[in-house]
């Protein structure tokens, strides 16, 4: 699991509807890392940002996706936020 890269976001759209009216959105992407208990993982500091407009919704998710594998192999040279256009 060490080395996996995952995103989330807050106030995220629903099939391009936002929840509460915002036009944009973004997703962090950040690293699994051991707890210190040695038991379980948990989210280190947002390494990239994608941002988008509520209408481009599937446009974020799917950048994200791509620098979270990008992440993960050690090939993300990118900006640490980035605009998803």
């Amino acid at each position: 699991m060490m080395g996996k890269h995952e995103y989330s976001g807050y106030c995220r759209p629903i099939n391009g509807i936002s929840q509460d009216n915002f036009q944009t959105f973004s997703v962090g992407i950040y690293e699994l890392i051991p707890k210190s208990s040695g038991k379980g993982f948990k989210k280190s500091a947002v390494k990239v940002r994608v941002r988008g407009n509520v209408s481009d919704e599937k446009r974020v998710y799917e950048m994200a996706q791509n620098i979270c594998k990008m992440l993960d192999h050690g090939e993300y040279v990118g900006p640490k936020t980035i605009w998803a256009k």
